[in-house]
């Protein structure tokens, strides 16, 4: 077990460069002591739904996410325990059945667009992050990642965006700017990432 751990919590919209933020923090920080935990590996799993049930489900609920496993697998990682994290398939909307064996590492940076979105979850984490990027900018992000990476089309995922994701995040996801202890824009944030990198640094002293 380590004798201090960090948690930092990354959020923001669908888009809004929260992954690539995360993953160019940890790129300065010593691989040995940094882990990454993505949201979507807690999304619930629809096996016991036909597939047109499944691609009706509003995944930009925190309903779609198992944020109890969550809170109790970072809970687990702070107290120095290994712990079984989901595999999610977005082609399915299903759980995969095996798992990946994490281990703990002093620092935890965990993303995604509802990790804030909780009181239970929120009070876990040491350092907040909220990225602030105009939603038509995340909008063309979001339907260039999914016709990329889960073979969906332009007009299915606008269509999800108006029903889903832009009401879910004027709900849940942007009221967590006003908690966030900082708030950095989805572009040109080097200045930020020395600023947080210092932050990890002083909390570890």
């Amino acid at each position: 077990m380590y004798s201090q751990t960090i948690i930092i919590g990354i959020t923001g919209a669908s888009g809004s460069g929260k992954t690539t933020f995360s993953k160019k923090l940890i790129s300065s920080l010593p691989n040995e002591h940094v882990l990454l935990i993505s949201q979507d590996s807690y999304y619930k799993d629809l096996s016991h739904l036909t597939s047109e049930e499944r691609a009706s489900q509003n995944f930009d609920h925190p309903d779609a996410l198992d944020l109890d496993l969550l809170q109790q697998q970072l809970i687990a990682l702070k107290d120095g325990k290994n712990i079984l994290q989901p595999i999610y398939d977005f082609n399915t909307h299903c759980r995969l059945n095996n798992n990946v064996q994490i281990h703990p590492k002093k620092i935890i940076i965990v993303e995604g667009t509802l990790i804030l979105c909780q009181t239970n979850l929120h009070k876990l984490y040491d350092i907040t992050i909220y990225l602030d990027l105009d939603q038509k900018t995340c909008l063309k992000r979001r339907i260039k990642r999914d016709m990329t990476e889960r073979g969906r089309s332009k007009e299915n995922i606008i269509k999800q965006y108006n029903k889903t994701v832009k009401p879910m995040f004027k709900t849940f996801i942007y009221p967590n700017k006003q908690t966030a202890q900082i708030i950095i824009p989805g572009v040109n944030n080097n200045e930020f990432e020395a600023l947080i990198l210092k932050k990890i640094k002083n909390s570890l002293q």
